[in-house]
């Protein structure tokens, strides 16, 4: 009887294959997914952003109202309520809406409430035709513990303040 040596093949070891990922390509993945989402966040205007940027919008109305006047001659009233404002002018006697985009009707946004002076509910400002303000008035915006102060003083100048 023979006894043979058993037969050794030679070549190529299994290999072995990667099935998944490493951790560090799980963790560089984590780490793009959370900047990401940073930036996502970061660009979500805040309560007190939107309010901040709702009394720098109504500033910016009010003083193009001012110049408005001035430019045409005649009188511009911007009427305030606690759904929103609305700008007219005076033409022939009679209070008319001020044309453009600039000044058609602008709502409130969600959460934001108006009070002019001393808390009162409705305002109405008027720009003369030299643009001073026989009605001065001090505008407030609240909403979620901010709040804002839009002042229009005799002299018709136009101010935003905290």
């Amino acid at each position: 009887m023979r006894i043979s040596a058993p037969t050794i093949k030679i070549g190529r070891l299994p290999s072995r294959r990667a099935n998944g990922f490493t951790l560090v390509e799980l963790m560089v993945v984590l780490m793009i997914l959370a900047l990401a989402a940073t930036a996502v966040v970061l660009t979500i205007p805040g309560e007190e952003r939107t309010l901040r940027s709702e009394a720098d919008r109504l500033a910016a109305r009010l003083a193009a109202a001012r110049d408005m006047a001035v430019i045409e001659g005649r009188s511009v009233a911007v009427n305030f309520a606690p759904s929103g404002y609305g700008f007219e002018r005076r033409v022939e006697g009679a209070w008319q809406p001020l044309p453009g985009r600039a000044f058609e009707q602008h709502g409130w946004p969600g959460g934001v409430q108006f009070a002019a002076g001393e808390g009162g509910a409705a305002a109405r400002i008027i720009f003369d035709r030299v643009g001073t303000s026989p009605t001065p008035q001090t505008l407030w915006l609240r909403g979620s513990g901010a709040r804002a102060m839009v002042r229009v003083s005799a002299t018709g100048e136009v101010s935003r303040g905290e």
